[in-house]
Parts: structure tokens; sequence; C-alpha cells
């Protein structure tokens, strides 16, 4: 999916939720919502302990839009990752640097700020990660020291996790190419 039908998307879900819901996001899609250029995805995932929504009903309103929620993980068609709390490596939301990426009449779609956006992209880090990270630095700049603070608010065990912090010393080599230091 592209800007344009993960907007419509949400849209269906929206009008199908009957109360007021806040989703959190991460992943491509956030990316797509942050105007990535040329960034599509099969996926949403969804940060769901940081959710406020009733997930039954959520489930349902997906269902309806188009969009199946955690599919056989070989499906090839648009859906929703819906992640638990196990397999969650996104830091806490802060309600005073959240991002909010969409918004409804009941369904609010926010993200984390950059650099736990930043650091959630540190479990992988290839290079669709290094392309996302590198958007996001050329957007909004921030400091190598504020993203190791947002991975050590990572849930554990991944804010201990040796590839995550691998990967940590990996971006400040990435930050010196591309901005000329890690800030």
């Amino acid at each position: 999916m592209n800007k344009s039908q993960l907007a419509a998307y949400l849209e269906r879900i929206d009008a199908a939720l009957p109360d007021e819901a806040l989703l959190y996001i991460y992943g491509s899609a956030a990316f797509i919502l942050l105007d990535e250029p040329e960034r599509t995805s099969l996926d949403i995932d969804v940060a769901a302990p940081y959710c406020r929504v009733n997930e039954r009903v959520f489930r349902d309103a997906a269902a309806n839009a188009g969009l199946p929620v955690n599919p056989e993980p070989d499906t090839t068609k648009d859906h929703i990752e819906w992640i638990s709390a196990l397999r969650l490596c996104l830091p806490k939301p802060s309600a005073d640097s959240d991002i909010v990426l969409w918004r409804g009449r009941n369904m609010t779609v926010k993200t984390v700020a950059i650099p736990a956006l930043i650091a959630s992209k540190l479990i992988r880090y290839d290079a669709v990660d290094r392309s996302d990270v590198q958007y996001l630095l050329a957007q909004h700049p921030v400091a190598l020291n504020d993203v190791a603070m947002a991975v050590r608010s990572l849930p554990p065990p991944f804010n201990q996790d040796a590839v995550v912090l691998e990967n940590l010393k990996n971006l400040g080599n990435d930050m010196t190419v591309w901005i000329g230091s890690p800030l």
C-alpha cells in the first residue's frame, strides 16, 4: 500500500469505530504517513500495548476495511500486524513528544518521537531501515545520544539486545557519513 491506500484504509476503519480510539503505529506505515517518498508496505505495525481501543471492535473494523489482523506470515495481501508486548521493540510513547500521523472522526493515529522511532529500527537495521532513518534525519536531525536514550528505554530484552546495541554503533558511523557527525 502507498499513502493514499493507507489513508483510505484508515478512513474505512475510522468510519466503522463506534467510539474514540488511539492507535500507535511504527515501522513502514509510520514512514509512509511521514511522507517518505515512494515508501510502500504490505502491513501496518500496531504497537498494541500502547493503543486505546477495544481490540475486538478494532479487528472487526479492520476486517470490514479489507485489512485482516495477524494473517498467516506468508500473506501477500495488505494487513495489520497487531504487535504484542513480548514482540514490541518500541519505547513507550510520551504525550509531549508523540507525533500525530492521521486523525479521523473517531480514531487518531500516532507514532513515538523521532529518536524512539529510530531506536525501533535498530533491531534489524537493514538497507530499508537505514533508508528510513536517513530520511528521518534529513527531515528532523537528532543527536545520537537521544537515540541512545531511546534504546535504553526500549522494553526488555530489546534495551540490552546485542544486535540493537551493535546497530546503535553502526548508526553512529552512518550519521558521520550522512551528516558529518553523530551530532
